[in-house]
């Protein structure tokens, strides 16, 4: 992020500023002049937020930046996540179609965690970073607000099965994907791994929109 430098006489400025408002008849408003002077940060206050913001910054632009990957152990399915847990991309190992429904399915939803996994280590990361950055902050009401209204969802499911009864994906309210399913017999022998990949991703994605829809209009109401 940019930094705007502080100006070389920015005490004398302060200064200047502060007697002027000194001279100002007696009134509310030159209180408040005066009193809001006499809280204006010195230099090394003012640099030293300036490299908390920077800090602060970088962490997010690499948090948002980051994609997050996950695997099965057997490596037939590969995740990557963005920051939010949406999906990014999806693809699965060529010899899927030696391999059931089941077995491939069971192989998305690992994948998945792992790369939840991943996600969530960073998001936590972020958060003890910030709290070392700014140790006094204060915790924002809403933000409790807002998790306090979303643990009840905590059961909601939102699906989406594709028009031609292909696969189906579910997932709960914060986008994490709880079941997905291939619905057609021999589907991983009868489609190629790349189009089944478009296909689940697809799937997948789409039930993701329907669970922001519902996230949306809980942070509407609560941050207005």
């Amino acid at each position: 992020m940019d930094r705007s430098p502080v100006p070389d006489d920015y005490e004398n400025r302060l200064a200047d500023s502060r007697a002027a408002a000194g001279r100002l008849p007696a009134s509310g408003a030159r209180d408040s002049a005066l009193r809001a002077l006499e809280a204006a940060p010195n230099r090394e206050a003012h640099e030293a937020a300036q490299r908390r913001a920077e800090r602060a910054g970088a962490l997010i632009e690499e948090l948002t930046q980051t994609g997050y990957d996950g695997t099965d152990p057997e490596r037939i399915a590969w995740v990557r996540l963005d920051h939010t847990g949406g999906l990014v991309a999806l693809a699965f190992s060529p010899t899927i179609d030696r391999l059931s429904n089941p077995i491939v399915g069971e192989a998305i939803g690992e994948a998945w965690a792992a790369a939840d996994t991943a996600r969530a280590e960073a998001a936590r990361s972020l958060e003890r970073a910030a709290a070392d950055l700014n140790p006094g902050a204060v915790p924002d009401p809403l933000v409790a607000e807002f998790r306090r209204q979303l643990a009840p969802l905590a059961d909601e499911r939102f699906e989406h099965t594709t028009d031609d009864d292909l696969c189906s994906a579910e997932v709960t309210v914060e986008c994490r994907l709880t079941v997905f399913k291939f619905l057609v017999p021999n589907a991983t022998l009868d489609n190629d791994c790349e189009s089944l990949a478009e296909e689940a991703t697809a799937t997948i994605k789409k039930a993701q929109e329907r669970a922001a829809t519902r996230l949306s209009e809980l942070a509407e109401r609560v941050f207005g």
